[in-house]
């Protein structure tokens, strides 16, 4: 414990299961699993847009605040999916910066999302500001808290 900078994945699916659970997430540990095997840090994903979104950031805000309590990192993997979000609108830059912004609200202190697409699912956004992948990585950046 201690020697390897572990983080410990909070929740998880599995693909033997038959129903499509491509929205949701079951918690398979806890902050305290994490505290006993010396990780520095926890994770969790959450699926803004999905049907089970609201559930899954309550869950990530309560896991938030007791991994902080106990001076643990949090990392937050918030990847859009849901029947109001298209395939392609799933790496969209304004979806991708939203699911940034959602997990920054969180309190993630590390936030994994999907490369942004130039392709734009609701926002109207220059598409000048977002042609290469820096300018569409330095837009999501600033949806989280400014870049802050």
């Amino acid at each position: 414990a201690g020697m390897l900078p572990l983080i410990l994945k909070l929740n998880s699916s599995n693909s033997l299961h038959s129903k499509n659970l491509t929205s949701d997430q079951a918690i398979t540990s806890s902050v305290k699993d994490a505290l006993h095997l010396g990780c520095l840090a926890v994770g969790f994903t959450i699926y803004p847009g999905s049907a089970k979104c609201f559930d899954m950031m309550e869950e990530a805000r309560e896991i938030v605040a007791e991994a902080k309590s106990y001076g643990l990192a949090v990392v937050l993997w918030s990847y859009p999916r849901g029947e109001g979000i298209s395939k392609e609108g799933e790496t969209a830059v304004d979806v991708i910066a939203y699911a940034a912004h959602i997990a920054a609200l969180l309190g993630a202190n590390i936030i994994k999302v999907k490369l942004p697409t130039k392709y734009l699912e609701r926002e109207k956004i220059e598409t000048e500001n977002i042609e290469s992948l820096s300018k569409r990585i330095e837009y999501v950046k600033r949806s989280c808290f400014a870049g802050k």
